[in-house]
């Protein structure tokens, strides 16, 4: 099996749009688990269309171009 190698600019992963929105959603999941017991307040539903959502916008912002990370 091949070692896994990082990205050349392995550094510069804080300004790609895929791991802002990562951590953006990581955060927005953690503080709804964190409420869970406020149930009534969002629903399932919503909550799972919601996930949806941005997990397809970080699906999307991994193939946009993104200037200055050439």
């Amino acid at each position: 099996m091949k070692k896994p190698t990082l990205i050349p600019n392995w550094k510069q992963a804080h300004r790609f749009h895929t791991v802002r929105l990562a951590a953006f959603w990581s955060v927005l999941n953690g503080g709804v688990l964190a409420l869970a017991k406020f149930s009534d307040i969002l629903d399932p539903w919503t909550f799972l269309a919601l996930n949806c959502v941005g997990y397809g916008l970080i699906a999307v912002g991994r193939v946009l171009k993104q200037p200055g990370l050439d």
